[in-house]
This record gives structure tokens, sequence and C-alpha cells, in this order.
């Protein structure tokens, strides 16, 4: 019989005056039987210090479940929370500070700010005591977005549904480390930008001293589910998360893809990774960003490229079955068209201090074996001291590439030895003179290995027609 809709601007006053926000309820505040409670419907939060026209959070429904016992005894006490269709758009925007955060209002009166300080304190209490008996809280399709003035990607979480359980407080720790609860969570899609997408993810964690475990993690990435377990420590300044897991099967065609917009490669690999960092805007990420990432895998085709074909252009002791047409194309033409299968496949990298380290990625075909060495610069997106090699049996180099500049613009550095080499193949076609062709350094028993890693040299099998007669 009571109309609660006629108490929304003392409630709207009420929440302005004890925690500084707007908050509009643009719905009904209706009467819930059961359970017994209240139902709030389209509720918008401001920040009147930023954009107070434009709210930083939405809500479809919030249902508060009460004790009736209390209730009797005209005390409130919160049993259950529902929150339905929370849209929550997060901004950093500068010096540290966020959209939501309350700027200072300069005509503020220091006697009018104790005093709030004060019945801020008071309703604070009675807030705790009120959700101290909550023992469930329920969030569903729910959206939150992150993102950075300065930076143009953003974070997006879609349909996050959220089920806290078995909910307990001490008030003696600070804030969230005394919260301690079990939780189950799915979340439809984390998009980041246009790309580097992680689907399907669910997970049941444990929440205790301001840290939450996970040993039941799973999701999807490149179209592969992956299983593992996860820690998220909320005890610093930023969150820290850390993550562990074992890969079996990645679809590399899906990863070639999201990765680099091309349809590369196709074949699975396996692996396993670990990796940590704290959570905030790209460069916090990727300063932060430590760990591994390793990956090999068997029988992998790379489309478009021809890598025997590339190593027969390079190698000075093929050049006797070059001809004058494969070289003066082969720069452009002989290293595109056709497909490679790559028999074997290590990635091995370590990541730390804004670093990405080549530690052991290279592969084999069934005539050669390929090596990549140095590392990147992530944040600076700089190749540092990059270089590719095609290895003799020794692991030595028969011809090495340095690469330098940016991972999306890399420049060629040639070096003495392949400039002699290009030479070489190019004298060899303008004169009748037989060239007499030193070996590199790098194939004498002194040479310098290149690589020794877990990709081992292919074994070649010659067939019969080649083995030459034996002379009378």
């Amino acid at each position: 019989m009571i109309d609660f809709n006629e108490y929304k601007p003392r409630l709207h006053k009420a929440i302005k005056e004890s925690t500084g926000y707007e908050v509009i309820i643009r719905g009904d505040i209706t009467l819930t039987l059961s359970p017994i409670g209240v139902s709030v419907s389209d509720i918008e939060v401001n920040n009147p210090t930023y954009h107070p026209e434009t709210p930083f959070a939405k809500l479809g429904s919030f249902d508060v479940a009460l004790d009736v016992p209390a209730l009797l005894k005209k005390e409130i006490k919160v049993t259950q929370l529902s929150l339905d269709g929370l849209a929550l758009n997060i901004e950093k925007i500068k010096d540290g500070k966020f959209n939501y955060d309350l700027l200072p209002v300069p005509t503020q009166k220091v006697a009018d700010k104790k005093t709030k300080e004060n019945n801020a304190t008071v309703e604070k209490e009675s807030d705790v005591s009120a959700f101290m008996n909550a023992k469930k809280i329920i969030f569903s399709n729910s959206t939150i977005s992150y993102a950075d003035v300065n930076a143009t990607n953003k974070i997006v979480f879609e349909h996050v549904h959220l089920d806290i359980n078995d909910i307990s407080y001490d008030v003696s720790k600070h804030s969230i480390q005394g919260l301690y609860f079990n939780a189950d969570t799915h979340i439809d899609k984390i998009q980041y930008g246009s790309a580097y997408a992680v689907q399907d993810i669910s997970m049941s964690f444990e929440l205790k001293n301001g840290i939450a475990v996970s040993n039941a993690l799973k999701y999807t990435l490149f179209d592969t589910q992956i299983q593992g377990n996860g820690k998220f420590d909320f005890c610093g300044k930023q969150p820290k998360i850390s993550l562990k897991s074992k890969i079996v099967g990645l679809k590399l065609a899906s990863l070639s893809k999201e990765l680099w917009g091309k349809d590369l490669l196709d074949g699975n690999a396996n692996g396993d990774f670990k990796l940590s960092f704290f959570v905030g805007d790209g460069i916090t990420f990727k300063s932060t960003l430590n760990g591994f990432v390793q990956l090999s895998g068997e029988e992998i085709t790379l489309k478009g490229y021809d890598i025997d074909k590339i190593a027969l252009v390079l190698d000075p002791f093929q050049k006797e079955k070059l001809n004058l047409n494969t070289l003066i194309s082969g720069t452009i033409e002989a290293f595109k068209g056709g497909n490679s299968v790559i028999k074997e496949l290590n990635t091995k990298v370590d990541l730390g201090y804004s670093e990405i380290k080549l530690s052991d990625v290279a592969l084999s075909t069934a005539s050669n074996r390929i090596a990549i060495k140095g590392a990147v610069n992530i944040v600076d997106e700089k190749l540092m001291d990059v270089k590719a090699a095609l290895l003799d049996t020794k692991g030595c180099a028969v011809v090495e590439q340095k690469f330098s500049g940016t991972y999306a613009k890399p420049s060629v550095k040639l070096d003495a030895t392949a400039v002699a080499t290009l030479k070489d193949v190019v004298l060899s076609f303008t004169t009748k003179s037989k060239i007499t062709h030193t070996q590199p350094k790098q194939n004498d028993e002194n040479c310098t290995v290149f690589y020794d890693g877990v990709i081992k040299q292919p074994e070649l099998v010659l067939p019969a027609t080649s083995v030459p007669p034996v002379s009378e």
C-alpha cells in the first residue's frame, strides 16, 4: 500500500550527501515478496565533478533481500543482493585519475566538509553492519569496459555473470583484505581492441586476505580450449594477475588470422605458459609482463612462402642450381608463392623488463633448418639485435641476416658476408671463368655456433639416381 517512488528525491539527496555521487533512479521502486525485499530498476550513477551529464555506471535492476525476523524488530539486515544489467565504463583520464574519482570542490566549507565526513563515517558503519549478514551476491548480464584516454584500444568484458557465496568480513583488517568468499564466474568474451579476444571464460575461486586463487580456470583462445590456474592479487595499488596453463592442440590458423590478419599458418601446436602482469593501461601491462611462453609443433603448413626455395637463393654453396632469371627476380618473386611444410617448430620466449627474448626459436623443413635469436622491446616496439640464420649441421650460420627498426616495419641490414655472397653469385653469371669460392668462416670446424636448441638438422636422403656411377 506504500508508494516507494515518493521517496526517490530523498534517496537521491541522501546518497549524494553520503557518497558524493549523483544516483538517479529512473525506474520504479517496488516491494518483492519472494524473497522479502525491495527491487529498484533503471539506475544511473554520475560523477558530479567529471562529465556529470554522462553516467559512468548504469544498472538494469538492483534487488535487495532482507532478513524478515530482523525487519520485524525494525532492523535492516541484507541477506542477498542481485544486480542485473550492470554497464560500467571505467576511464583513466590524467594524472593517474579515473572518471569515477571525485575531484575536490573548491567552494566547499571546512565545517560542512567535517560534518559530511562524520555523517559518512556513521553511515558507513551502519551500512557495514547492515550487509554483514549478506551471504550471496549475484551479478548477471554485466558489461565492464576499461579505456585510457591516451590509448586507442580498450578492454571490454562482455556478459559477465558472477555468483558470490559464503561471504564474511573481518572488520579488524584493512579494506578488501578482510573480505572472504567463494565465487563462480563466467564471462562470454574479453575483447582488447579489434583483436585479441578471449572467449568463454569460466572459473571457481576463493578470495582470502585480498588474494583470489582459482585452480579451475578455463577459457577459449584462438578457437582452442585452454585449462589452467590463476591468481589475482588485490592487495597492492594495482591488481596483479598470474596465469599458468597447458596448451594442447592450439589452432595455428586462428592464431595467424587474429594476430596478423592473414591466413598464414595451418596445423596445431602444443606447449605451456606462465605469465604475470599488473592490471592497467597498455604501458602498464607491457612493462610489467613477466614469464615465458613455449610452443612446439610438427607438420605445420606455412602458406605463401617456400622456405626451401628461399634457402636455395641465399645459400652460397647451392648457387650452381640458380639461374639468372631466379637471381634477378629472387628478391621479389622467389620469396613469394607456394607453401612450406615445417617438419618441426619450436618457439620458446622469455618475457620481462619490457622485453621478449627469443630464447629458442627455430624450425626445420625437409632440407633446411632456420633459427632466430635476439629480443623485442614491447614497450617501444623495437627489434633488438634480432638475427635470422640458415644453419649447417653444426648449428653455425651459413647465411646470417640482421634486422632492426620496429616489428611493424622491420628493416634489413646486410653485413659484409651477405654482400660478398651476393657479389659472388652475380659474378658467376657475368663471367665465363669459374669463380673460386672460399667457404665462409662459419663452416670451419671452429665456427661459432649460432643455434644449439631443440630443433635438429634434417637428415637428407638422396635418391638412388643421384649417386654417380663408378668409373672403370
